[in-house]
């Protein structure tokens, strides 16, 4: 009898302690929505060498099925399915496979961009590659980005940002997917995240 009851109970205990994902999905879009379509890069973030802001309410994700190592880091936005990583790599990487058929002699910068945009790339169908430009000067660090859009996890096109930057003899592949809309309002704040980039202390 004891044993019916608890049973009973369980569901309204687990209910009493589950957050209102909803509730708190809708401030943050209410949030971005009165800061002009941008969000508010107001957490710190130290990785292997590096740190950055991101905003707060990206969460952690637990998978790396958009990421070549499990030490990489991997943040989502759920209100606003946004998927966000950042992992190191470095010349002792370049026996990967991904990167193997890229390698450029003396430019690693573009050796791993190339790599990791083809992968993306592929990912995709009836997938498109933007031109890569360098970063903008006021970004501060040496890198370049591009943008790989196709048919893939979203709902219409899924977008890729993909950005390279190099700190010392390390290079930092960022990724930024959503779909198409969510990234006509969230590129610049990707831009932003990467122009937050510092060598860690």
């Amino acid at each position: 009898m004891r044993y019916r009851l608890l049973l009973l109970l369980v569901p309204f205990i687990l209910m009493g302690g589950c957050v209102d994902y909803d509730k708190e999905n809708k401030e943050v879009r209410e949030d971005f929505k009165k800061n002009h379509y941008n969000f508010t890069l107001d957490k710190t973030i130290k990785y292997e060498g590096i740190s950055f802001k991101i905003p707060k309410h990206f969460k952690r994700y637990y998978s790396h099925d958009f990421t070549i190592k499990n030490s990489s880091i991997t943040r989502t936005s759920n209100a606003l399915n946004i998927f966000f990583s950042v992992e190191r790599f470095s010349k002792s990487d370049l026996h990967r496979s991904f990167v193997s058929d890229f390698v450029i002699k003396d430019d690693l910068l573009n050796t791993f961009q190339d790599a990791y945009v083809w992968r993306r790339f592929t990912s995709l169908d009836n997938g498109g590659i933007s031109i890569k430009k360098e970063l903008p000067k006021n970004l501060k660090q040496k890198g370049v980005i591009q943008t790989v859009a196709g048919d893939g996890e979203y709902t219409g096109m899924t977008y890729y940002a993909t950005a390279t930057i190099r700190i010392k003899d390390n290079y930092y592949v960022f990724q930024w997917i959503t779909n198409k809309s969510i990234m006509n309002y969230t590129y610049d704040d990707f831009e932003r995240i990467l122009k937050s980039v510092k060598q860690a202390k």
